[in-house]
């Protein structure tokens, strides 16, 4: 099975505080928990997830990834993103290669709330989990 993340990566080398902003994402495809494959996805302004999350009729590509990591999200996006099957990661980590090293070995950490059920923290009390 093959999972797709897709990362904030504004300035396309750190990850970036502010999902609903961002208009470019590290995309990368872990199969068997390895990467196969790592690309830059670019949004057009109008396609930011704070435009297309605010509007029901209006679908996104990252609709179509498992994963999103991101510094910075808001409840009501990380819920929003959920009814997409979307898993959100609030994260610290700032390097995107080694938050992907990281959630494929497991010892990623999140900031609650993560949204997904499979994610490991639904809680919503702001302490830390590990991301399995």
């Amino acid at each position: 099975m093959k999972t797709l993340v897709a990362i904030t990566a504004q300035n396309r080398k750190t990850i970036f505080e502010h999902a609903g902003k961002c208009r470019n994402f590290l995309v990368y495809t872990i199969k068997n928990n390895v990467i196969t494959d790592k690309k830059l996805l670019e949004l057009k302004k109008e396609e930011i997830l704070h435009n297309v999350l605010h509007d029901v009729n209006t679908t996104s590509v990252l609709y179509d990834v498992d994963i999103l990591l991101t510094r910075g999200i808001g409840n009501g996006a990380i819920q929003k993103l959920a009814k997409h099957n979307v898993a959100c990661y609030k994260i610290e980590e700032t390097d995107p290669d080694m938050a992907i090293d990281k959630l494929i070995k497991g010892t990623l950490e999140a900031v609650a709330p993560v949204s997904h059920e499979s994610s490991g923290c639904n809680c919503g009390h702001g302490h830390k989990q590990h991301c399995h």
